[in-house]
């Protein structure tokens, strides 16, 4: 009975010294270890000193390419809740060098991404889409998010070494921005419509832009008192790109305001200098539009402040055509 209890310590032992039962001190064949690529996420924007854990993450899609840039495989995971602790577990092993993509958001079937085959197909050839209608997005796009690992991993053989599970981080940047219009000092007696125009719906597996055509993205505009109320989701921001914000009367037809997004409103530098916020760190504006009469006309308005984000971005009268 002693023995018995002596045997069954020494074997407790074991385990607690080596749990992957996998290790050349107890197994000659090596070569049935399982082997495999950890995946981790987390976000950290350059103005942040931390990471964060978005809860808008619940699917994530990581794809690793060779080091031709050919697909050598996909996996997917959703119920997704990121924590320092999370990972992907994968049996992605290979010999050679390969660098990873991910992808992720809160419903990933909301885009396309385009058809590939592992073995065959280039990173330069795949893309994501956003999902249009009639050249028109009247849905808001779901939060999304890219990651790319910082440098290639090197896998070598290794049959004889037992378990080994490499790890790669992604910090998984977002591409959606979700704007809230409100406007003071319009007729009370009209209708109108807010309308965003650009050409940001593609992307390359570098999540830079990829060719697209120009659309719409359109939003309710709700009437609160003597203010009007349009909240949007929008693909990613950049200077210089003409992202058109368009106020219309859809009572008579007349455009009341027409501006470039970015350029011109968001990070417009000329009456208070440079914005205290940045494209890439920041994903929620709040944006304040106040109108009164022109007194020379009573057709058109006077554009008098514009407040992003408590900032005062425009702060004289400028007299709208």
């Amino acid at each position: 009975m002693r023995l018995f209890q002596a045997y069954k310590f020494l074997a407790v032992l074991l385990l607690m010294i080596f749990p992957s039962g996998c290790d050349k001190m107890i197994y000659d064949d090596l070569s049935e270890c399982p082997q495999g690529v950890n995946f981790a996420f987390y976000t950290q924007t350059p103005c942040e000193s931390g990471p964060s854990y978005p809860k808008a993450i619940k699917q994530v899609r990581v794809f690793a390419f060779d080091e031709n840039e050919v697909l050598a495989e996909e996996y997917a995971a959703t119920d997704v809740a990121l924590s320092a602790d999370y990972l992907l577990k994968t049996p992605f092993y290979k010999v050679g060098k390969f660098t990873f993509v991910a992808w992720g958001g809160e419903d990933l079937s909301t885009y396309d991404f385009s058809q590939f085959t592992k073995g065959t197909t280039t990173k330069q050839q795949m893309f994501l889409s956003m999902k249009k209608q009639a050249g028109k997005v009247s849905t808001h796009p779901l939060p999304l998010y890219y990651g790319a690992s910082d440098k290639p991993l090197v896998i070598t053989d290794r049959t004889n070494l037992g378990s080994i599970f490499d790890l790669v981080s992604f910090n998984m940047q977002e591409l959606t921005n979700r704007i809230r219009f409100t406007i003071h000092g319009l007729s009370k007696e009209d209708t109108y419509s807010v309308v965003i125009t650009d050409d940001n719906g593609n992307y390359d597996f570098n999540a830079d832009y990829a060719p697209d055509s120009r659309f719409d993205y359109t939003s309710p505009v709700h009437r609160d008192g003597d203010m009007l109320k349009a909240d949007f989701t929008v693909m990613k921001l950049a200077e210089g790109r003409d992202t058109r914000f368009t106020l219309t009367s859809t009572t008579t037809g007349k455009v009341i305001y027409s501006v470039d997004l970015v350029d011109d409103i968001i990070m417009y530098r000329g009456d208070s200098g440079e914005p205290p916020y940045r494209l890439e760190c920041n994903h929620d504006f709040n944006i304040i539009i106040v109108f009164k009469p022109n007194p020379e006309s009573q057709t058109t308005y006077m554009l008098t402040s514009i407040i992003v984000n408590d900032w005062n971005v425009v702060k004289r009268p400028v007299i709208l055509g």
